[in-house]
């Protein structure tokens, strides 16, 4: 074998060996890299040969994929196109690269990068593919780009923020250039103020030094040989010999932090000044007003009510002036006199001992409607006649004016008088016909006897007897017709009330027993008065009579007679079911009766016997019986005892 031929042959060997040695790196290549790499038709897409990370890429095996076109197996939905879409870029460049998506042999779907070679081998157009799956790489991408998105909203946000905070800011300072120009307005109008008023004002601060003081302080120190600048002096060093009550009240309000006000007889301002002092957050602020006419003025007022209240003094009724909240401002002397001290005090407190106002009490309506009231009120036993007037005093505070005149006696002066009128029209009726009628009755009964006597009518002398009974009966009456016909009693003497009880005591008590009822006497001693004893008997049996025909069996009828002061009192109680208030207001009137076969004269009579004797009867009846009272008046002519026995009842308000 010739050289060359060894050099052949060598070569030639020499040529396998790198060429197996290069078959076997590319062979390690293709099958351990990370990237999945496949070689396919570049046409047909049919896979000729895949490493084992495109299988397990994918999750299948080589032999299932080898032979089938990678085009419709592996593309996603949509993407199936991709290829051809690329097929030119590819082969006119040699390489291109690529996102798609792929679908494993599950269905799931994954993103994948896509690089692509294309080569020509024995005259067969190749693409090798690579693939890497780049699902993590996606989600770091989308979740940089959401990190990213979020810190542009940020930043947005914050920017926005940090636009309307500046805006604010803008605005803020706006508002307190605004604020600050108008305070300095207001400090300007105030201290114009403070210039312009007649009241002097001083602002010290809290270390005593005269910070501002108008015109009307300075003037004033001046008249009072002060002419230096009172700004920037120490206040003590000028007030200290001053008037103790403003210097004290100063030092107090500077220390407390409490406002004061008070007047005092000062020559430094005027002769009468009003002292305000307020805490302010430096110091103090003191106002001098001169109140020299006011008090003038007020002087003049309180001599005016001075005046006025001795006239209201001497007034014979009941005058006070009431507060909104009850109090009594003023009372005259009738009114303390009846009712006692009143100063501080409210009206209900004073006139009813209430804790609280009268549940009807009129003063809010008097107070509302501004308009005058007048009514009549009982109140102890008392008609009083009750003026109110509302109205505003000099101060501003709302008052009611009331006067209370007592018409009790006008109006006992009314009843009576008319109670005369009805007794003198019935005594002239009866002195008119009295005689008439008598003389006609005195025929008829003496008829009456004489037939009764016969025997031939011995059969009617029950209805005779009847018949002269019944004219006997009208004869009392007219009899009692001749009594209150009778103007004034006659044979008048010395009486005594208890000697008249006690004489008609045995009477009485036998009229009693045979009613199975009791007589109880309470009888003192009492002093002789002027009367006429046969028509007090009179008036006694008549009212005792109308006791005990009042009551039920196994009651008591309880008579009195005591003395008080310079009265006779004479009481009949009864134990009856009382009289009916309706009934009890009209007693006296003639002919008003609550009996079967009364005539309505008796009370009528006895109360004509105690005018006559100047003496008056009253009524008092409740359920549990009724009592009479006859008071008797002594040398003086005067009744008493029509007092203050009932006490007040609330809500009868004055």
């Amino acid at each position: 074998m010739s050289n060359e031929e060894v050099i052949v042959d060598f070569g030639q060997e020499l040529a396998l060996v790198n060429f197996q040695e290069d078959k076997e790196i590319w062979d390690r290549i293709f099958t351990e890299n990370p990237w999945g790499i496949a070689v396919s038709d570049a046409i047909s897409g049919e896979l000729l040969k895949v490493n084992p990370r495109y299988t397990d890429m994918h999750g299948y095996c080589a032999e299932e994929l080898l032979g089938r076109s990678m085009y419709g197996l592996l593309c996603a939905s949509g993407h199936h196109d991709d290829i051809q879409r690329i097929y030119h870029k590819v082969h006119d460049k040699g390489h291109y690269e690529y996102n798609s998506i792929h679908v494993r042999k599950d269905g799931s779907c994954f993103p994948v990068h896509i690089d692509n070679y294309e080569l020509t081998v024995s005259d067969r157009c190749l693409r090798v593919v690579s693939i890497w799956d780049i699902t993590e790489s996606e989600q770091k991408e989308n979740e940089l780009r959401r990190y990213r998105e979020s810190l542009e909203e940020l930043v947005e946000l914050r920017t926005a923020e940090l636009l309307r905070t500046n805006e604010q800011l803008r605005d803020e300072i706006i508002q307190r250039e605004t604020a600050e120009n108008e305070l300095a307005i207001v400090n300007q109008e105030l201290s114009n103020t403070l210039e312009s008023i007649s009241d002097g004002f001083l602002a010290v601060n809290r270390q005593w030094i005269i910070t501002h003081a108008n015109k009307a302080m300075v003037k004033a120190n001046e008249a009072n040989g002060f002419n230096g600048n009172l700004v920037g002096t120490n206040f003590w060093d000028i007030y200290d010999q001053g008037n103790k009550l403003i210097t004290n009240s100063c030092l107090k309000v500077m220390n407390d932090g409490q406002p004061t006000r008070f007047e005092s007889n000062e020559p430094f301002m005027g002769f009468w000044l009003e002292i305000s002092i307020y805490p302010t957050e430096n110091g103090i602020s003191i106002f001098f007003r001169d109140i020299d006419e006011r008090k003038e003025i007020e002087k003049a007022v309180e001599e005016e009510h001075l005046r006025l209240y001795s006239l209201f003094d001497g007034f014979p009724g009941l005058i006070y002036v009431q507060e909104e909240n009850y109090k009594i401002r003023y009372a005259n002397r009738n009114f303390q006199t009846k009712f006692g001290s009143w100063e501080g005090r409210s009206c209900y407190e004073v006139i009813g001992g209430l804790l609280y106002p009268c549940i009807d009490c009129e003063t809010p309506m008097t107070f509302r409607n501004t308009t005058s009231l007048w009514k009549e009120v009982m109140f102890d036993n008392r008609v009083y006649e009750v003026y109110a007037q509302p109205y505003t005093d000099v101060d501003g505070s709302k008052l009611i004016f009331k006067v209370l005149i007592d018409i009790t006696d006008r109006k006992n002066a009314d009843r009576e008088l008319a109670r005369m009128e009805r007794l003198n029209m019935v005594g002239e009726m009866a002195a008119g016909i009295a005689h008439e009628v008598r003389n006609p009755l005195t025929t008829v009964r003496g008829f009456l006897q004489l037939l009764g006597s016969k025997d031939t009518t011995k059969n009617n002398h029950k209805f005779y007897e009847l018949m002269i009974q019944e004219l006997d009966r009208a004869n009392v009456i007219i009899s009692d017709f001749l009594s209150l016909a009778r103007e004034k009693s006659t044979d008048f003497g010395l009486i005594n009330i208890t000697e008249i009880v006690r004489n008609l005591s045995p009477l009485l008590s036998a009229d009693a027993i045979n009613q199975d009822k009791r007589l109880n006497l309470e009888l003192e001693p009492v002093t002789n008065i002027q009367g006429n004893a046969n028509e007090i008997r009179q008036l006694l049996l008549n009212l005792a009579k109308n006791g005990l025909e009042a009551m039920q069996g196994g009651t008591t009828l309880t008579i009195q007679a005591h003395e008080v002061g310079n009265h006779i009192i004479l009481r009949i109680c009864d134990q009856g079911g009382g009289v009916d208030p309706a009934i009890l207001k009209k007693l006296g009137t003639p002919f008003l009766t609550t009996k079967e076969r009364g005539t309505g004269l008796g009370i009528a009579i006895c109360q004509s016997i105690a005018l006559r004797q100047n003496a008056v009867m009253s009524f008092e009846s409740s359920p549990t019986g009724t009592t009479v009272t006859v008071e008797f008046a002594g040398d003086n002519g005067e009744n008493s005892e029509i007092s203050n026995s009932k006490p007040y009842t609330p809500g009868l308000c004055l």
